[in-house]
């Protein structure tokens, strides 16, 4: 479906004068390292890359040489679940971040509505708000009516930071057709009030699809923007981002995106390995996914499918985490599970019966259970040997049995330890004693999990090493106080990187083509301003920079 990229056969680059970290066990440390044609051809010390050079010149081919200084090297960051045209639309979005009131939310739509022309009745999209943050107020869902106030007869719709939450304005409403009689027998996934007239606020499976029937994207406004995400998250020192997309484009357009993908890498334009997580959830799209050809896997690792994305709750901070209690700060609801049992049978068996493997994403412990449940009862109808490299994506409120499961049932575990950040101040409100268990990634780790880092951006920055920074020191990086969640959970500088690179390559199937830096891998390598791995204070872990990736061996960022 996707062909390779075309590459231009270079002369060989050797980088001598590094402390380079392999991420390869066989040969950790080296002191230098070469390139062609986008592959490490070797790697080794000083004496052996001029041995090498003698060698190439000897035999008439092109070498030049790039003089490390002594920096230090890494293989690059791969971010194993993110959503990437998300974070591409904040280039467009009304930013709610930061708000500490529905007041200062108001205010940041008067701002962008004020730029706006005053016939412009195309949709206006903005995330990031929190309730929680509300320091003016209840801490409330913002509503239509709030919206009304301030947006007119422009639709607008509002995400909340976790994306499981949205609330529309009237003119959305009226525009979507959400009204009193169509809304009526959807339950938690759409509020009303007490007259039954919708509050403009919707959940889960309802929010996706009102948020895939929101049109604001374009072939030209989605090139431009994926264009500066890629910018921004090379900057970050990251080369490949597996990320969910397809089921919020507009009328989950997926042929449209992946059209778009392919023209950006033709022209050379798009150099970002992007892995596709598969959002499809019905058997029925799943099937016609598969008919039109969009196959697991695949030669091309600038552009592949990595399996078939699944939603099974939703979030802590909005309450739709499902869990097996009643939450301990609203004892009326035990958040939301979105499949039943069977329904996610039927999912797990129609998508490997085609040869995906499934990820899903799943916070809470009746979530995790029920899908750890359904891998189960698949792989005992499985011919022996037959096996998927399923995963949970989240993986938050947990106790030892389920934790256990993972390593017997060998499914992945793709994390965002970057969450601690926000959740260590809600986790003991929201479930109480389960706190005590949970966010137990490091335990996973040394169980011999699959363990992978992601950030789940735009819930989070893309940015590696605040991620990196969490998972090592469990404290908070925002906030007036510094707290620790939860520290016999802290993993090594070693182990995280670890989780960065050749888990985030087995995650996405390609553990045997980049991860590492190895003879024969992808040259997905990057340079960061400080050794990782000897920092005096791993407070320095926030303030460490990025001063250049590379991928294919070819430069793509350079820090001014």
């Amino acid at each position: 479906m996707f062909p390779g990229r075309k590459r231009a056969v270079k002369m060989t680059e050797i980088f001598i004068n590094g402390d380079v970290t392999t991420m390869d066990e066989e040969r950790p440390q080296a002191e230098a390292f070469a390139v062609r044609d986008g592959v490490f051809t070797f790697v080794g010390t000083k004496e052996e890359a001029r041995k090498l050079a003698g060698e190439l010149k000897a035999a008439q081919e092109s070498v030049i040489f790039t003089d490390l200084k002594g920096k230090s090297v890494l293989p690059a960051f791969q971010d194993s679940h993110m959503h990437f045209v998300g974070f591409a639309k904040h280039f467009i979005n009304v930013d709610l971040n930061g708000c500490t009131s529905i007041q200062m939310m108001q205010q940041r739509f008067r701002d962008r509505l004020s730029q706006c022309g005053p016939d412009d009745r195309s949709w206006l999209e903005a995330t990031g708000w929190n309730q929680d943050y509300f320091t003016e107020g209840e801490k409330r869902f913002p509503t239509a009516k709030d919206l009304d106030k301030v947006t007119g007869d422009r639709p607008v719709i509002a995400l909340r930071v976790c994306e499981h939450v949205g609330v529309v304005n009237s003119a959305g409403m009226r525009l979507l057709g959400l009204t009193r009689e169509s809304v009526r027998g959807l339950g938690d996934f759409a509020l009303t009030d007490e007259a039954g007239e919708p509050l403009g606020i919707f959940k889960e499976r309802v929010l996706d699809r009102i948020r895939s029937q929101v049109h604001t994207l374009n072939r030209e406004i989605l090139e431009d923007i994926l264009l500066k995400a890629q910018e921004e998250a090379f900057s970050y020192g990251l080369s490949t981002i597996q990320t969910d997309d397809i089921g919020f484009m507009p009328d989950e357009d997926y042929k449209l995106l992946f059209s778009v993908y392919r023209d950006l890498l033709e022209s050379g334009k798009l150099k970002i390995r992007i892995c596709q997580q598969s959002l499809r959830q019905t058997p029925e799209r799943i099937r016609k996914y598969y008919e039109d050809g969009f196959r697991y896997g695949g030669e091309d690792h600038h552009l592949r499918i990595t399996g078939i994305k699944l939603l099974q709750d939703g979030s802590l901070g909005a309450r739709t985490a499902g869990l097996r209690e009643p939450y301990a700060d609203d004892p009326s609801t035990c958040g939301l599970t979105i499949f039943t049992e069977e329904q996610l049978d039927e999912l797990v068996k129609t998508a490997h019966d085609l040869g995906y493997p499934v990820l899903v994403h799943a916070i809470g412990d009746r979530a995790i259970e029920m899908v750890l449940d359904a891998l189960e009862r698949d792989k005992k109808n499985r011919k022996a040997g037959e096996t998927y490299r399923d995963g949970i994506v989240h993986v938050q409120i947990t106790d030892g049995e389920l934790l256990e499961r993972f390593k017997r049932q060998q499914v992945m575990a793709l994390v965002q330890p970057i969450f601690i950040d926000y959740d260590m101040h809600i986790v003991r409100d929201r479930v109480g004693e389960a706190a005590d268990t949970s966010y137990a990634w490091k335990t996973l780790m040394d169980k011999g999990v699959r363990v992978s880092f992601g950030t789940d951006c735009p819930v989070e920055s893309c940015e590696p090493l605040p991620n990196i920074y969490t998972a090592v020191t469990r404290r908070n990086l925002t906030g007036e106080e510094q707290q620790t969640y939860r520290p016999e959970e802290r993993m090594s500088v070693y182990e995280a990187v670890r989780a960065y690179t050749v888990e985030g390559a087995y995650a996405s199937g390609e553990e045997d083509v980049k991860g590492r830096i190895r003879e024969g891998m992808l040259a997905d390598f990057i340079i960061p301003d400080r050794d990782l791995f000897a920092l005096a204070d791993e407070e320095e872990l926030k303030e460490a920079k990025i001063l250049a990736t590379y991928i294919d061996g070819e430069k793509v960022y350079q820090r001014a």
